[in-house]
């Protein structure tokens, strides 16, 4: 007679994914809170390590020393500088001869590595952005952060825990249904708590954006999910332990980022009473 299969365990990385998100999200913060050129030096390395994580991914390459990754790099790195020094009206023009500067490096990946680029220097430079608003820049990204973090927390639990019928199994096989709604759910009551907390901002139209923010955060993970298919790739990289590349830790973030900049640019953004 043979043992019992023994059961699998749901939560066994849990322990290195915590500690390594605690330190990532200690420098984050000690970053973004100096602001400045503190703030922007931190985002134009994220912005640099997740290109190469990209450019690795999708022409299956490590070299480094190539025009298809130096030029994204160097033409990222100053998109951002531009934002932070003159703001969008220089940063946006900047960002589009960037763009057709990779797209002439990038053959014969040009495509992808054009799309790629653009997505996350747009979101990298909408942070910058949305941090040097005084004097609630900070507190913005904060909000921003927590609820991409409570919402990506309450998928995991939730849908460990209850499982059920799969969100999109052809790209990400491991989500659930049950997860995006605990991950909704979460995110939206973090998002009214931290309005709560906030003078002057109102937790039910921030509890609304929250829910926005976490939709997208979900599609932004399902779109890296959907390249790394494509790719053939599981791990953006190994440089974070439990979670992989910083792209894989950021995916829900710029997804978020891209929400909250454009409902702001129309004018639906309004996190104030």
């Amino acid at each position: 007679m043979t043992g019992a299969a023994p059961r699998p365990v749901r939560f066994a990385d849990l322990g290195l994914r915590l500690a390594s998100g605690l330190v990532l999200a200690a420098i984050a913060l000690v970053q973004l809170w100096a602001g400045g050129a503190w703030a922007a030096g931190f985002l134009a390395l994220v912005l640099v390590l997740m290109l190469w994580e990209y450019h690795r991914m999708v022409t299956g390459s490590e070299a480094i020393a190539v025009p298809s990754l130096l030029v994204p790099c160097v033409a990222g790195v100053l998109s951002l500088v531009a934002t932070a020094i003159w703001g969008p009206p220089v940063g946006l023009p900047c960002l589009v001869v960037a763009a057709g500067l990779v797209a002439l490096a990038g053959r014969p990946w040009s495509g992808w590595l054009t799309a790629g680029f653009v997505y996350m220097t747009a979101a990298m430079g909408a942070l910058l952005v949305f941090r040097d608003r005084e004097p609630e820049g900070v507190l913005l990204i904060l909000w921003l952060v927590v609820v991409v973090v409570a919402a990506d927390v309450g998928a995991y639990f939730v849908g460990r825990r209850v499982g059920g019928a799969k969100l999109w199994p052809a790209v990400s096989p491991g989500k659930t249904w049950s997860g995006a709604i605990g991950g909704l759910a979460a995110a939206g009551l973090v998002g009214c708590f931290f309005a709560w907390l906030v003078v002057g901002w109102h937790p039910l139209r921030i509890g609304t954006l929250s829910l926005g923010i976490a939709v997208c955060s979900q599609f932004g993970d399902l779109l890296e999910s959907a390249v790394k298919r494509r790719f053939g790739v599981k791990d953006a990289s190994r440089l974070i332990p439990g979670h992989g590349g910083v792209m894989d830790r950021l995916d829900g973030v710029m997804g978020g980022v891209w929400f909250f900049a454009i409902a702001d640019s129309l004018g639906i953004g309004t996190y104030g009473s």
